[in-house]
């Protein structure tokens, strides 16, 4: 998601979900000064490293921004600085992806206050899946980073990066937590950090290329009820895959619950059982998904995901589990 920079007012910033949560807070992003004296306590007992800001210490929570290098700009032939901004919880606490599922809060950025940087792009990783009773949502336990890929103003001049976030931390209620954090980069040369094989562990967790594909999305009946079975190949065997299924379009009418999986090689497939909203059209009256799958892979650090936007046409009539018939 590319963030480019204008002043967001609060309400835009942390969404309609949270509003009243913050409704006493300003109403506008505090400046330099007032943000270093909300969180300079904060900051003081934080212990720095190099290639990282101070943590942003919460409750049961902390943020910082980490960098792939030693404080360095883009190099020759470079167009953006690599980075992350890192959130560790306590046991039994977790914070949200870009779409957090039943409950929970997305995670929002802003960079409007820094300095040489034109625009920000920032990545989700794929979350993991959190199934309760009446709640589906997707996040992280303990740790998370978001690699962000910042483009400035001035190639080749010093950047300071300055991240101000409004986040969920979950237990059993969620808590907005905003947080703070600026790392400089300058422009001196710099070598890879101690961080470059952490953002490249959850670089390679966001969605991107790869060679796996959509082999089949069906409606059909199970047990006298609607189900929707999805089926994925990769070209190496699977080992442990999660699939993230979104209705994107039909206005919230459909609703996806915990899909049986089974896994055959190369090739998972899961059956998600279908709600649909009362007196509307369930998948019958055509539904756009976005399918997002990953797996962790053979090897040590073998992570890859992949994304798929899919269109079911509206149709009018269902297959029975185990007809083979096309669809």
């Amino acid at each position: 998601m590319r963030t480019e920079f204008q002043s967001l007012s609060r309400p835009a910033l942390i969404g309609a979900g949270i509003v009243m949560a913050l409704a006493a807070a300003p109403a506008a992003v505090p400046d330099a000064h007032a943000q270093a004296s909300r969180f300079g306590d904060r900051f003081a007992t934080s212990q720095v490293e190099p290639g990282a800001s101070a943590w942003d210490e919460g409750l049961t929570s902390r943020l910082r921004l980490i960098s792939a290098r030693t404080g360095a700009s883009p190099t020759a032939g470079e167009d953006v600085v690599h980075a992350g901004i890192e959130i560790t919880l306590d046991p039994k606490w977790k914070t949200y992806w870009s779409t957090p599922g039943d409950t929970g809060i997305a995670p929002v950025f802003s960079f409007a206050r820094s300095t040489n940087v034109a625009s920000v792009d920032v990545n989700y990783p794929m979350p993991q899946r959190f199934d309760l009773p009446g709640d589906i949502s997707f996040g992280y336990e303990n740790q998370v980073v978001f690699p962000v890929s910042v483009t400035p103003k001035t190639s080749g001049g010093a950047i300071t990066l300055i991240a101000d976030v409004v986040y969920g931390a979950c237990e059993e209620l969620c808590i907005p937590v905003e947080a703070t954090a600026e790392l400089e980069f300058t422009a001196a040369p710099g070598a890879p950090g101690r961080f470059a094989d952490i953002l490249a562990q959850w670089q390679a967790r966001v969605p991107s290329d790869h060679d796996a594909r959509l082999d089949a999305v069906k409606p059909m009946m199970r047990d006298g009820e609607m189900h929707l079975e999805v089926a994925i190949a990769a070209p190496a065997a699977l080992v442990d895959p999660l699939l993230i299924a979104e209705p994107t379009g039909g206005g919230g009418r459909v609703y996806l619950g915990t899909p049986d999986r089974s896994i055959d090689g190369n090739r998972a497939t899961f059956m998600f059982p279908v709600k649909t909203r009362r007196n509307h059209a369930g998948l019958e009256g055509g539904v756009e998904f976005a399918f997002t799958v990953a797996d962790k892979g053979q090897e040590p650090g073998g992570w890859w995901a992949q994304r798929f936007e899919y269109l079911l046409l509206p149709h009018n009539g269902t297959r029975t589990a185990g007809d083979s018939s096309a669809y």
